[in-house]
């Protein structure tokens, strides 16, 4: 008898792609999928445990599952991810529900875990680490047509930066990439699918093939993806870090409109002494250089970035150059995030000394700036004809359909929202941009795009 599996993913998109990967792996095992954890024989819950917000939400969601198991002991709970990997022992000792940890590199097991723990009490770690990308690691077309309207492959796993506020390298280990080759064959699974929109994702894109042969980098990658096929997509890179960042890329963006006029490079700060203590190997006069760079080559270039307030050294000099370097207005998209004094970063030796009421004054501070920049950005739109991907109904109202531009990534930015006209979810059509807010834009569909 095959169980039924209840399968929930916490945290960010290479999460969701690794759930991805273990329900592609279920189906073909005969598992079943369901959606009600509280119908299913077993349930796996793929956590997030980058920050203490990220854990508290993952331990509530574990928690409320266990709650259901309570009522059927019989039941399996299987937690995979970050959290095994942050808290493995706390986890199997403080919640006896929990049958069964996972960690990062292992979601692969998911299969032979279920079929080892059915009827069996004892409890299961698994936290080996195994090779990158087997063949078992690569999605089904049927799992990534779920969605019709963009996927995220993820190039690489791991990070090898050792930026001091970060954990990523003790929760997922060292950067490694995947061959090009792996890449591209997933690359073209997608595409047969009929899905318009391919997100590449990593720790570090811009790392891509560092450890590997000389000829295996990002750049390369990105050449040998857009001559793999003639057919009309977006290709869009996520998460470069600015030290090893590609400028030829700007390049190819002018040369080959498939691949987006997106750059996202998270910054981290701007101020000299701040990035030293985060370890981020950069100055700020290298960062303004890169953008100079950027923009001089594409003009129309739709520059995201993530900033850190409240990073222990940061003194009000600091952050009052990190406000005035947003002010400039060179970003299209910009996130902010608090520093978070985590129990397993380096920087967690330097003390908390900013409060979190400074810290959450700083963070509005950069964002009310920034919204008056994204509103101008956005002003300047209108009266364009733009091509946008159809992603389907307004999640907040049916009387609106929502799209995307080449310069909005998905599940990040803002959206193109039409209010006149019809269109297909996940395919391409032409519209008019007839108005402007902060972060969205409103349009009206004027023709498909053959």
């Amino acid at each position: 008898m095959k169980f039924k599996v209840y399968l929930e993913t916490l945290g960010c998109a290479k999460n969701s792609v690794d759930s991805e990967i273990m329900m592609g792996q279920l189906l073909a095992d005969g598992y079943v999928m369901i959606a009600d954890a509280a119908e299913s024989d077993v349930m796996v819950i793929n956590t997030c445990a980058f920050i203490t917000k990220a854990v508290n939400e993952s331990i509530d969601r574990i928690l409320a599952l266990a709650q259901i198991k309570k009522k059927n002991s019989h039941k399996k709970l299987i937690v995979v991810g970050c959290l095994s990997e942050r808290y493995r022992k706390q986890l199997m000792d403080e919640i006896p529900e929990v049958d069964v940890v996972i960690g990062t590199s292992d979601y692969t097991q998911i299969s032979r875990c279920i079929t080892e723990i059915h009827g069996k009490e004892e409890k299961i770690t698994v936290l080996d680490k195994r090779p990158l990308y087997s063949e078992k690691n690569l999605r089904s077309d049927e799992i990534i047509a779920k969605n019709k309207n963009y996927a995220y492959l993820k190039i690489s796993e791991g990070c090898s930066n050792m930026c001091s506020f970060c954990n990523i390298p003790k929760l997922r280990g060292p950067f490694r990439s995947r061959s090009i080759n792996s890449i591209e064959l997933e690359f073209q699974t997608i595409l047969k699918t009929g899905i318009k929109e391919i997100n590449l994702i990593s720790q570090d894109s811009a790392s891509y093939g560092l450890e590997l042969d000389s000829q295996e980098n990002l750049l390369n990658l990105i050449r040998q993806l857009l001559t793999a096929s003639s057919s009309d997509f977006w290709l869009r890179i996520f998460y470069t870090y600015p030290n090893r960042y590609p400028i030829q890329l700007f390049q190819l963006m002018a040369e080959d409109l498939r691949l987006t006029p997106y750059a996202d490079i998270p910054f981290q700060h701007i101020d000299d002494s701040v990035l030293k203590a985060m370890n981020r190997k950069i100055t700020a006069q290298k960062i303004e250089k890169l953008i100079d760079t950027a923009l001089t080559i594409k003009p129309d270039l739709a520059l995201r970035s993530t900033f850190i307030v409240g990073f222990p050294n940061e003194t009000e000099t600091a952050f009052k150059k990190l406000l005035r370097f947003v002010e400039k207005g060179y970003f299209s998209h910009l996130g902010v995030f608090t520093y978070s004094d985590e129990d397993n970063i380096q920087s967690r030796k330097m003390g908390d000394l900013i409060s979190d009421e400074e810290k959450s004054s700083r963070r509005d501070q950069l964002m009310q700036a920034q919204q008056g920049i994204s509103l101008k950005k956005n002003r300047a739109m209108i009266g364009q004809k733009q091509k946008v991907l159809i992603e389907g109904a307004y999640e907040e109202t049916d009387l609106l359909l929502q799209a995307r531009n080449k310069y909005q990534g998905p599940d990040v930015d803002g959206l193109v929202l039409i209010n006149e006209g019809s269109g297909t979810p996940g395919a391409f059509q032409m519209a008019d941009i007839v108005d402007a807010h902060p972060y969205d834009l409103i349009g009206k569909i004027s023709e498909s795009v053959s």
